[in-house]
Order: C-alpha cells, then sequence, then structure tokens
C-alpha cells in the first residue's frame, strides 16, 4: 500500500473517527502536508488538539491545518459558527504566533450562527429531561442546526447583510416566542420551574453582532466555489471531520448523539457530491484505547485500574468541554462498526492514535466481540443505546511493556508487546494502520512500513 502518510502526491483525502471521537485527529492532520484544510462539520462543542514547537493548540472552529504555514483553510457551510468563539480563537492563534488572515483562512457565509438564544435552548431541553439528559454541553450547537434544518435563524450572510439589525431584532423576536414554550415545558415535564438564565438583552446582542460583521467579513466567502476549483486542479486537500462515527445522529449511539452526520455525510453538506466523488482516501484515526464525553453508553467503561490510569496518563480531558473522559478498553466491536459507517474499505488508512498511553501495564484487555442474548458479534447489527446498554464485552488479554516509546520513530524499535499490540489491533479491523501515534507532539509518530 502506498500511505499518504509517506507520499501523497495530489488529490483529496477525508480525515474522520470511528469511534466516539478524541481520537488525535489533530495530530494526523499535522502529520499531512496538506495545501488546502476544510473544516467540514460541527460548532465549538468540538475541537482538535495539536502540539508543535510553539506550544499546544486546542482548535474549535479553525481547521488544524492552520498551523502549517503553507496550507489554505476552509470552513465549510455546515459548521456552525459562534461569531465571538471565533474572534477569540482567532485572537489567540496570532498571539501564539500563528499566522491568521484573509490570504490563509475562508469561512462560507451560508454558515449558520450560533447565538445567544440556541444556548438557552440548549439549557432548557437538558433541563426538560431531568435525568434522562444526554450530557449536552449547553452551547447552543444542536439547537442551531435544528434552526438550520427548519430553515429558520440566521447565516452569517444575514450578519453582513445591509440590513441586518432588522434581521437580527426579527429572529430575536422569533427565538424569545420559542423559549417561552420552552419554559412551559420544563414545568409540565418535571413540575417545577425553570432555573435557567433566560435574558437575551437586544443591545448586547446588537452590539456583539456590530463586532463580528466588522471583524470576520473580511473571511467572509464562498468556500464550496473555492474547493471545487481545488478538486478539478487535483489539489491536495483534507477534509477534516469533527464528530465520530458513535456520535453520527443517523448510525450512531442514538440518542446519545450530536445533532448532525460524519464522514461522507458531513463532507456532502458542506462541500457537495462533488467533493465525495473526488476522494482519493478516507483516513480514520483511532485512539489505542476508548473514550467517551458525555452521557451514554460506554461499552468497555472501566472504573477500576485500566480506566483510571489511561485517563491519567493521556490526560483525558474534553479540548472543548473540559470534562474528564469516560475511559476504557480497546472496543473492536464499535470500531469496525464505526468504519462501515464512515465508508472506510480495505485500500483505506487507520492512524492509532496514543498508544504510549498504554506504557507501564502488564497486561492490556482489548474488546473482540459482543455478547447480547447469548449471541456472540464481531460487528454489531446495531449501535443504538437501547443495544449497546445490554451487551456484554468479550476480551482478550495481551501483554504490555514497560517501555516508554514516546521517543520511538521505527516500528523495528519498539517492545515486542507494542508492535504486537498494533499489529493485534490491525488484524481486528482488517485495514492496515500506516501511522502510529506514540506522544504529544505532532511529531511523536511512527510509520509502519506497509506491505
Amino acid at each position: 500500500m502506498n500511505s499518504v502518510f509517506k507520499n501523497w502526491k495530489d488529490g483529496a483525502i477525508l480525515l474522520t473517527d470511528a469511534g466516539w471521537g478524541d481520537s488525535g485527529k489533530g495530530k494526523c492532520v499535522s502529520a499531512l502536508k496538506a495545501e488546502i484544510g476544510a473544516k467540514i462539520i460541527g460548532g465549538h462543542n468540538a475541537g482538535h488538539t495539536i502540539v508543535t514547537d510553539k506550544g499546544e493548540f486546542g482548535l474549535g472552529l479553525i481547521p488544524s491545518t492552520i498551523i502549517n504555514k503553507d496550507s489554505f483553510n476552509l470552513i465549510g457551510q455546515e459548521v456552525v459558527i459562534n461569531p465571538l468563539f471565533l474572534i477569540n480563537e482567532i485572537s489567540g492563534l496570532k498571539k501564539l504566533g500563528i499566522a491568521v488572515s484573509p490570504k490563509n483562512l475562508m469561512i462560507d457565509a451560508r454558515s449558520h450562527v450560533v447565538m445567544k438564544w440556541h444556548e438557552v435552548r440548549d439549557a432548557l431541553s437538558e433541563e426538560a429531561r431531568g435525568k434522562g439528559a444526554i450530557g449536552s454541553l449547553h452551547l447552543g450547537v444542536g439547537w442551531t442546526y435544528s434552526d438550520r434544518v427548519n430553515r429558520r435563524g440566521l447565516r452569517l450572510e444575514d450578519i453582513l447583510a445591509p440590513d441586518w439589525k432588522k434581521r437580527v431584532r426579527t429572529e430575536l423576536k422569533n427565538q424569545i416566542g420559542v423559549i417561552e414554550d420552552m419554559v412551559r415545558e420544563v414545568k409540565r415535564k418535571t413540575g417545577v420551574k425553570s432555573k435557567v438564565e433566560k435574558d437575551l438583552n437586544e443591545r448586547e446582542i446588537i452590539k456583539d453582532m456590530a463586532y463580528a460583521r466588522k471583524f470576520l467579513s473580511p473571511f467572509v466567502g464562498n468556500t464550496i466555489d473555492f474547493a471545487w476549483k481545488a478538486l478539478d486542479k487535483n489539489k491536495k486537500i483534507v477534509f477534516e471531520d469533527s464528530h465520530g462515527a458513535m456520535l453520527e445522529v443517523s448510525h450512531g449511539s442514538w440518542p446519545f448523539t450530536t445533532g448532525v452526520n460524519t464522514s461522507v455525510g458531513a463532507l456532502h453538506r458542506s462541500f457537495g457530491g462533488k467533493a465525495v466523488r473526488s476522494l482519493k482516501k478516507i483516513i480514520v484515526s483511532v485512539k489505542a484505547y476508548q473514550t467517551r464525553v458525555g452521557g451514554g453508553p460506554l461499552p468497555t467503561e472501566n472504573f477500576g485500574h485500566f480506566g483510571n490510569y489511561v485517563r491519567k496518563r493521556g490526560s483525558e480531558v474534553g479540548t472543548r468541554s473540559g470534562r474528564a473522559r469516560r475511559c476504557g478498553p480497546f472496543d473492536a466491536p464499535a470500531i469496525r462498526y464505526g468504519l462501515n459507517i464512515v465508508g472506510a474499505g480495505q485500500n483505506d488508512e487507520i492512524a492509532l492514535t496514543k498508544l504510549d498511553v498504554l506504557s507501564g501495564l502488564n497486561k492490556i484487555p482489548v474488546c473482540v466481540a459482543y455478547k447480547h442474548q447469548r449471541k456472540i458479534y464481531a460487528i454489531p447489527p446495531r449501535m443504538d443505546a437501547q443495544f449497546l446498554i445490554k451487551v456484554r464485552p468479550q476480551y482478550e488479554y495481551l501483554p504490555g511493556w514497560k517501555e516508554d516509546i514516546s521517543g520511538i520513530r521505527k516500528f523495528e524499535s519498539l517492545p515486542k508487546g507494542a508492535k504486537k499490540y498494533i499489529l493485534f489491533i490491525q488484524k481486528l479491523l482488517g485495514r492496515k494502520i500506516t501511522l502510529v501515534g506514540v506522544g504529544k507532539h505532532q511529531g511523536a509518530t511512527i510509520l509502519p512500513r506497509v506491505t
């Protein structure tokens, strides 16, 4: 196999995640020398972390390729934009010495805008669910997508329009009505009055949007047209996913999911079928163990030594959420299912990240199958929460290794246990592992010889 990590000459690549997210996609992007990086889905609830010689960068809305001085960066139309967050992100990167300007970043005018009222609706929705809350961060991302699907809300082009104040005020009035209905719903479902702060100050909202309009207008353009022309020229483009397949609204652990599609579905929503059909390769970032943020089932979740060990060594805290991630052994049935969701075939590639976190364990459990109603599933028939809460993980145990592997750059130099673990995961997934992450720094990678 000719791995794109070693020899990427031209064409488009999709970088995605087969699990519950947080799999090290940022490291994969930094290992690829893309001419163009394009964020295809999500909001500021999902982020990627990259560690370089300049420091650690926690990115939310801006593509990870921003750290590459020769890359142009696109934020696709299906990414929902919190304008103030994006402004802070741009300003923060500049302070760290990363160049960000209209010369290397374009935001699509058709992107929906995350407003204060979406955060209020998010909090009210969770409050109404009571004990059944799904673990939302109350950032308003899901409710912005709800407005987008229902053909309401504001897009960036509305904020830039000559009559933008009128559009904002009209939408505010509409949203206040929606919020009043949701407040009544909280009382009906829970029997108590809502405690969510619901103040939407029109003057403050107009002030914030005036600031955002002035700051962001030079960055706004037509990302679809830009991407399509680049595809025609066979430019090296990496389309960057935000979430994992298990958080996919249609195929994931429903209802404990995001409100959007991932992988090729997300790519289509931002850049259309032309981008999907132009893909030369899908790269799937997979962590060497399993993690999840928020509510919902995680079949291999471990509350004992293993879970605590990898959480501490792996610094498992959400880039955007700040919440401790739930941890457990590698879940092959879930990842196999996820590979089918994202469309990864035999000629696509796996990037196995954070292998170094497992150093020091005497033995390492790996979930190789699920048991459900006396049946054994290597690939489950479904992955919704109703099914997952009933499965029993079936484990095999591999020998661990004691050595620190963060300084190793050749597969042959790894401890025997580490090499065996990589090859075992590769066999379980039926796809070649072409990158192994062995440390936080962007350069802490191994590119195994693939045949």
